[in-house]
Order: C-alpha cells, then structure tokens, then sequence
C-alpha cells in the first residue's frame, strides 16, 4: 500500500494533476506523509510542501531526518521556508537549529516573532539531553484560585493554540507550581469549585537540568502522559509530553545497541547514512579490538610447548573462547539494562557481586558438567577432560564477574556502561579464557608432557 501510494505521488506530480494531489493529501497524518514522500527527490518533496496546511507541513517536516531537513531548507522559498519554522514546535525547532551552521540558524531565527525567538533560543541555552533542550514552552497553565467553570472556558478559548490539555499544571501569581489537575477531574467536578480544592498538591516534576533519560524513567514509572519542568525557584517553565519521551527512548535505545556492538553513534537512519560514516563509525572499534586481540596470540605463544605436545587442545580453543564471551556479554547486557531502568545504582555493587558469584559457580558447575561429557567424542583421556571442565568453570565465574563488574567501573569513570559490553568484553575474555585454559591444562597435564 505505502509503496503504491509514493508511485501515485510521484505520477500526480508528473502529470500535473495537483488538485488530486492535494485532495490525497489532506486528510492523512503527518507520519504517513513523511513515509510517503521520503523517497522522493527533494524537488519533488518541495511540492508536495506547496500543498501541505502550515500546521501539517511544520510537523512533516519535523518528522524528516536530518539532511533531508538541511536540504529542504536551501531548497523552500522564503515565505514557505517562514511558514514552517514558525508553526514548528519550539522544541522540534531547538532541535533543528542544533544541526545548522550558524550562518543559516540565524537566517531561519530571523523569520521568528520576538516571543518564538526568545523560546527558542532559551531552549538551545540549556544542555542537551537536558529535560530543557526538550520541553515545551508552549502549554496551558490554571490559577490556583479559578473556579472550575472559568477553567474549562479558559481551556476552551485557549486549549487548540497549546501542547496538551489533558495534563493541566497549576501555578501561582509568581508562576510557582503548585499542582496537576487531569482535564476528566475538572469537567466531572461542580462549576464554582476551586481548582486548588480538585487539584494534586504534590505533583511529579522535575528541573530544567534533569537528564532526559531519566525524566523518561520518571514518566515511566509514573505512567505519565505529560510531566511539568520547573527553575531553579520552581516555577514552571515547560512541559514534557510523552510523544518527547518515546523519541528519547527509541535515540537511548538505538544510541545503546550501536556502542554494545562497538559501532560509534550515528544519527540517521540506515538509508541516510552514507557509507563512508558508516565505515568511520566501525572502523576504529574494529582496529581498536583488533589490536587488542592480539595480545591473546602472546598468551598462546607463551604455551606452544602444551600445544605442540597435547594438540587435542587446540580443537577446544573456540569453545573456551566462545563461553567467555557469550558470558561476559550476558550479564553485562543484564546489568547495563538494570541500570538504566533504574532497578541497580553506582552503590549496589556489593549485592550485585554476591548474587553473580553465586549464579557464576552454578551456571559454571552445569556448563563444565557439560564440557565434560561433550569431550568424550574427541577425547577418553580423563584428565583432559578434567582439564577441559575446570577450564569452562573458572571462565564462566571469570567473565560472569567481569560482565557485573565493568558497567559499574564504567560508570565511575563518567563513561557510557554500553561501552564496555559486548565486543569489548568478548576480546577480554578471549585473552583470559586463553590464559586460564592453558594454566589449568599445563597443572594437571604435566605428566603428559
């Protein structure tokens, strides 16, 4: 369906036949236009633009990827260009001026009133990944002391022009917070009762500084479709709206998969990569675990003599090196994941460590039970095999440990924990899986030798 839908684009522009284009357009939702236009040339897009309400055209845009963005923006005239950065959310627009060379983010502040000027560049003064670089200015707030009646004909008159209605935040004449008031409480309540005797006094809130990946822990656990941002005097300055938080969590998520897996961050999307970022963001990673595996050849080095005089060993080597990895790589993603849902903190170490030594001794007993009776096919040496299973057992303590330990350590050197995962700890663990294998053969295999 999407693709035929692009393919009729494409033909109504072709052909001309703009009143069915803009017929075809209007009623669909910002998103699937974006999906329908997004793998048109950017002149092609400009006039599907021509046909857009401002209000849809401004939230399509914002919806696009970056470059597409940069490149509309030389591309639109100026009254187009205008129109769509006016009607953008502040915060979307915040967004987008990050990106832009300073030359074309003044240009584009120019076509701003003095009060979306002034919204916008405050948001760009906060940090990013601030709860202030995301909020939106642009929100409704009650007085305390209004009646329920005046507040729903306040809501009324201004509710269309603002982020959300269903979420109401109370404020004082000093523009403190004071409370949250659900829009179901207010309409179901009697006319001439005060908002402050419906309201919640003690609101979820938090500052302008908060990270925004734990404000989206927050709206999680609180199962909050709106949350109030506050000053440093608590006077409510924005909100934030889950629609932010779901693009904060999908930029986390995606952030945190691409440094598991030892990529640098990108982003765009697959398709709006270019391939020479593409290599850039692998490249280092790469040489950097390339080099660092060598050192594994060292420790080989150093016990050629066992492997040259008991060569059954080298068929197990693999083995050993996968299950550290693969252990090493589990309980990292188990502890990364914990912490940031908020279930582990920098001070739980302790606990974490005594519950996976616990969990490392089992799961390493099952898994040398295992490698034990897997050695028989290869093997009916005992003490091979004997050698083979305490092997599998001290890795998997080993790495089990290191997979709790290194996102703690990570996290005290102010460092992502998502770095220290996966490839990182596969290339530890080749070494130490290495190191303790030939050890362990080299005591009990002596008379072997």
């Amino acid at each position: 369906m999407k693709i035929e839908v692009k393919v009729d684009i494409k033909r109504l522009i072709n052909e001309k036949e703009f009143k069915v284009l803009k017929e075809l357009l209007k009623d669909e939702e910002p998103a699937d236009i974006v999906g329908m236009i997004e793998e048109l040339p950017h002149d092609e897009k400009i006039v599907v633009f021509r046909f857009l309400p401002k209000d849809t055209a401004a939230e399509v845009f914002s919806q696009l990827e970056k470059d597409d963005q940069m490149e509309l923006i030389s591309l639109f005239k100026e009254d187009k260009l205008k129109e769509i950065i006016e009607n953008m959310e502040p915060d979307d627009r915040a967004d987008l001026l990050e990106e832009l060379p300073a030359n074309v983010v003044k240009k584009l502040l120019s076509h701003l009133s003095d009060e979306e000027r002034k919204n916008t560049l405050v948001l760009l003064n906060y940090p990013e990944d601030s709860s202030g670089r995301i909020m939106n200015p642009n929100f409704l707030d009650l007085k305390e002391n209004m009646t329920t009646k005046e507040a729903l004909l306040y809501i009324k008159k201004e509710g269309s022009k603002k982020e959300t209605i269903y979420t109401l935040f109370v404020i004082d004449n000093t523009r403190k917070l004071k409370g949250v008031v659900e829009l179901k409480d207010l309409i179901f309540a009697q006319e001439e009762e005060k908002v402050k005797n419906i309201m919640n006094e003690d609101p979820t809130y938090v500052t302008v500084y908060e990270n925004e990946e734990e404000v989206a822990r927050i709206m999680q656990d609180y199962d909050l479709l709106a949350i109030p941002v506050v000053d440093s005097e608590k006077r409510l300055v924005g909100i934030i709206t889950i629609d932010d938080i779901v693009d904060v969590l999908e930029e986390s998520a995606t952030e945190d998969i691409q440094k598991m897996a030892a990529v640098g961050v990108t982003e765009t999307s697959y398709f709006h990569t270019s391939i020479f970022e593409l290599v850039k963001s692998r490249v280092i990673w790469l040489g950097a675990l390339l080099l660092f595996e060598s050192v594994a050849v060292f420790v080989i080095e150093g016990f050629s003599d066992v492997l040259q005089k008991i060569t059954i060993l080298a068929a197990f080597m693999p083995t050993i090196n996968a299950i550290g990895g693969n252990t090493g790589g589990q309980m990292s993603a188990i502890i990364i994941r914990s912490m940031a849902l908020g279930d582990i903190d920098d001070n739980d170490l302790k606990k974490v460590l005594k519950k996976e030594i616990i969990s490392g001794i089992i799961l390493g007993i099952i898994l040398g039970i295992i490698m034990f009776l897997r050695a028989i096919i290869n093997t009916r040496e005992p003490l091979i095999m004997l050698s083979l299973a305490l092997s599998i057992v001290v890795v998997v303590i080993v790495s089990n440990l290191l997979g709790a330990i290194l996102p703690f350590i990570a996290k005290k050197m102010k460092l992502d924990p998502a770095l220290i995962s996966g490839p990182f700890i596969a290339t530890l663990m080749d070494i130490l899986s290495m190191f303790f294998y030939f050890s362990i053969a080299l005591l009990l295999l002596k008379d072997l030798l």
